[in-house]
């Protein structure tokens, strides 16, 4: 005689069921690393790419001694469950970003792009710490290239004082950006999160402020599924 599951037991096993399910398939995605004339970078691509249709991607800049594997590692899991793409490239110095480094980040798009299907309306930008310096520079000079930028714990005004950004109210594409930041950050205070949300928000930005409470400087991997679904809203309008 058969017995049946109580009530109580099915869910639970219904969920165990969908959980190995899905960490099967993110054992089974790639994780590559690669380099473009001397320029790392590590890339994630789903166990289901399907080179039939077209994928999002997200750039995603690491902290000051850091590293592009970090970064992926940290949105791995959500890239996998909402189908991205993920690009972590490596600066030169590890210290920190150089600007200059823009041009690299560039060919190494172009270099992705030869080898994936990867939708060029959703092309996403994250970072954290100075990684979210990276993103403004990157997001706000670019706005053409990328459709949302998530800068994680980082500085805007810094840029501006040092005349690598130029916001302007003639710019044709204000580029949406999600502004994420800890209450307890003792790295970069919250304060410079607010001051660039009012700041973008003076020159026709749609920005989103997601203050943290009980974050310091760090990143846990909560904060990847926020960024990835403000990421998700912006796909689904472009889409």
């Amino acid at each position: 005689m058969v017995k049946l599951l109580s009530m109580k037991k099915a869910p639970f096993l219904v969920f165990i069921f969908v959980s190995f399910v899905f960490w099967a398939a993110l054992s089974n995605a790639e994780v590559i690393k690669k380099e473009t004339q001397g320029f790392k970078y590590c890339l994630f691509v789903p166990a289901t790419y399907d080179a039939s249709r077209n994928w999002p991607l997200i750039i995603t800049f690491h902290p000051s001694t850091g590293s592009g594997s970090f970064m992926v590692e940290r949105i791995s899991e959500q890239a996998e469950k909402k189908c991205y793409i993920v690009a972590g490239p490596d600066s030169k110095d590890t210290r920190y970003w150089n600007f200059s480094e823009a041009k690299d980040v560039f060919r190494m798009l172009e270099e992705i792009k030869k080898d994936y299907r990867i939708d060029e309306k959703n092309i996403f930008l994250t970072g954290f710490s100075s990684g979210a310096l990276m993103t403004y520079y990157m997001g706000l000079n670019y706005p053409e290239k990328f459709c949302g930028l998530a800068p994680f714990s980082g500085y805007l005004k810094r840029l501006e004082e040092e005349n690598n950004v130029f916001l302007s109210r003639e710019i044709t594409k204000h580029i949406p950006v999600l502004i994420v930041h800890g209450k307890n950050d003792n790295v970069v205070n919250i304060g410079e999160a607010i001051y660039a949300s009012e700041r973008l928000k003076q020159f026709g930005y749609d920005v989103f402020l997601r203050e943290l409470g009980g974050l310091d400087h760090e990143y846990p991997s909560y904060v990847s599924w926020i960024i990835i679904n403000w990421f998700e809203k912006i796909r689904r309008k472009n889409d």
